[in-house]
């Protein structure tokens, strides 16, 4: 009987997707970190994380995506990079999949930052305050 490995191993797997998501990463180096061969990590991630390792690392990414596509103006291209995949398509049916809609429809329900971003009232007030001047020299400069 083969002793099942601790939760501890896996967590460091799933810890570096988490960490690196946005890198070309994939299973063998979330095993690698776990110390465990690909075939014995995947199974045993599965096991204890009701997931795939190549799933939790999908998912990481589409969440990052999803939060980088309400809080930036950035394009659904680069948003795609920067989360580590490669093909706009497969970011597109996997996004669809997981929230519902596309990216863009995903945006246009949640408005980018520039659209939310309020001006704090201390700084309204500075900008609409009249200028230090005195009657007198109102009149004397005009």
């Amino acid at each position: 009987m083969t002793a099942v490995p601790s939760v501890r191993h896996l967590v460091r797997g799933r810890d570096l997707a988490d960490a690196r998501y946005h890198e070309q990463i994939g299973v063998a180096d979330m095993a690698a970190a776990a110390g465990l061969s690909r075939a014995h990590f995947t199974r045993e991630f599965r096991r204890a994380f009701g997931e795939s390792p190549r799933q939790y690392l999908l998912t990481r990414r589409l969440e990052r995506a999803a939060t980088l596509l309400r809080t930036t103006d950035r394009t659904v291209t680069d948003i795609c990079l920067l989360v580590g995949l490669t093909s706009l398509g497969s970011f597109t049916t996997s996004f669809t999949r997981i929230h519902g809609c596309t990216p863009t429809e995903y945006r246009r329900q949640h408005p980018p930052a520039a659209a939310r971003a309020l001006i704090p009232a201390c700084v309204v007030r500075a900008h609409a305050r009249p200028q230090n001047r005195t009657f007198r020299e109102a009149r004397a400069g005009g």
